[in-house]
């Protein structure tokens, strides 16, 4: 069965299933009852963003065939949250959100995609490719033009039911594992981008969630993730069966992970704990390599520390976190050609193209109102760099003013200072910005 194309039409089969399977949890946890004497609690929120941005890019860079000079951005987007409780052990949550999206940048990507298409996997995304993977679509494009774009979609869509064991949860939603704070390889699930700034909300997968609570285990979790495959139909070789079993040794806090991720085994182990007054993370996850000759898999492993100190008076965070990625390469220019490697970058669960990273963040509170951020990601290789200045603002108790830059350093033929890409005469410099973000949650 080919996936639907129209949002109308993806609505009805969850719908149904829900309503199905609504019916099934109720009778088993005697909710007929308690709906009758329990009022409906109902959770309504979200958020308003609007976003101004400005953006260089380097010549020979892979847009110099649309243009090299300055661009103007403006994006708006706004999230709509509505949670309903009808007892204490059963609730749906949705999450609609609509976007535009206009500018230089965009009318530059936009072309680079209609005219050049051998430009590599991972250089370019797409808004109407969101969707391709998941169990159903339900992003729908309204307007795209040569410089705009607009559209909706549903990023939550679950139900929730809670009997005295634990919890399920059926649905789009969003489900985060792993210890990274930075990177995070344990989160195979849509992790972030390290180099996202903003984290409000991460991107909703269809899923089913079961959670346990056990002892002596702290919790286990069960996951099921259904997908697409490029032919649009659910195929086991591209969906996910996982577990994690959380439990404390000691005072020292275990996860132990194990999945059928796609058609690969994965493995995984992790622990926090603290040092004295710093707090500790890592994670090591071994994954095997299906289609890849004459290696069986590969590592990853995540490890950081933070703390948090006064010093002339000022509250200060600091974090520094260490990454290495087994199936990063040297040269960056052949690791396109590697079909793993740039499969997971496409799938957007790796995001590095090198083998090791230094990664910090520093946080000074300049003022209760006023925040100083600066994130930098190093691959140690080369050296190469994003730095990520910034400086938030609270105006109002419901809104923040978010200024900052995401600016690119290296040599030429680095990660992040620009290689060649394969079979082109063009780089892949990354373009400098900056932007001004204005956020109102209510």
């Amino acid at each position: 069965m080919m996936k639907p194309n129209s949002l109308s039409i993806c609505f009805l089969v969850p719908f149904f299933c829900l309503i199905l399977t609504i019916i099934l949890i109720f009778k088993s946890l005697g909710a007929e009852q308690r709906m009758s004497t329990e009022p409906i609690n109902n959770q309504f929120g979200g958020h308003l963003k609007l976003e101004g941005g400005m953006t260089g890019y380097d010549a020979h860079s892979y847009f110099e065939p649309v243009g090299t000079q300055t661009g103007l951005d403006g994006a708006a987007s706004i999230r709509l949250t509505d949670k309903l409780g009808f007892s204490d052990t059963f609730y749906i949550e949705a999450h609609y959100e609509a976007a535009v999206r206009f500018g230089d940048t965009y009318k530059k990507r936009a072309a680079l995609q209609e005219n050049f298409p051998w430009l590599p996997t991972g250089l370019m995304s797409r808004i109407s490719d969101m969707d391709n993977r998941r169990l159903f679509d339900l992003t729908k494009i309204v307007k795209e033009t040569g410089d705009t774009l607009l559209w909706h979609r549903l990023d939550r869509l679950f139900f929730s039911a809670k009997p005295a064991w634990g919890d399920i949860m059926v649905g789009r939603q969003a489900v985060t594992w792993g210890n990274g704070l930075i990177f995070n390889p344990m989160d195979l699930f849509n992790p972030f981008s390290p180099a996202d700034i903003v984290r409000d909300y991460k991107m909703g997968d269809d899923l089913v969630s079961v959670r346990l609570n056990t002892d002596p285990i702290e919790e286990i979790n069960l996951l099921y993730v259904p997908r697409r495959n490029v032919t649009g139909k659910v195929d086991a070789d591209a969906s996910s069966i996982a577990g994690k079993l959380h439990f404390f040794a000691g005072e020292m806090e275990v996860d132990l992970m194990g999945a059928r991720h796609y058609d690969e085994i994965v493995f995984g182990i992790g622990g926090t704990g603290y040092l004295g007054d710093t707090a500790w993370r890592c994670d090591i996850l071994w994954s095997s390599l299906e289609d890849t000759p004459g290696k069986i898999g590969y590592f990853e492993f995540v490890a950081n520390v933070d703390y948090s100190w006064i010093w002339f008076n000022k509250n200060i965070y600091g974090l520094i976190e260490y990454y290495h990625n087994g199936l990063g390469k040297d040269n960056y220019t052949d690791a396109f050609g590697n079909s793993a490697l740039m499969e997971r970058i496409d799938r957007g669960e790796l995001f590095a193209l090198g083998k090791n990273y230094i990664n910090t963040q520093i946080q000074v509170e300049l003022h209760p109102l006023l925040n100083l951020y600066f994130n930098t990601i190093n691959n140690i290789k080369d050296p190469s760099g994003i730095l990520q200045p910034r400086l938030s603002y609270s105006m109002t108790r419901n809104s923040t003013l978010l200024l900052g830059a995401n600016i690119f350093y290296g040599s030429r033929e680095s990660e992040y200072g620009g290689f060649l890409i394969p079979g082109t005469l063009y780089y892949t410099n990354a373009a400098a910005n900056g932007y001004l973000l204005f956020t109102y949650y209510f």
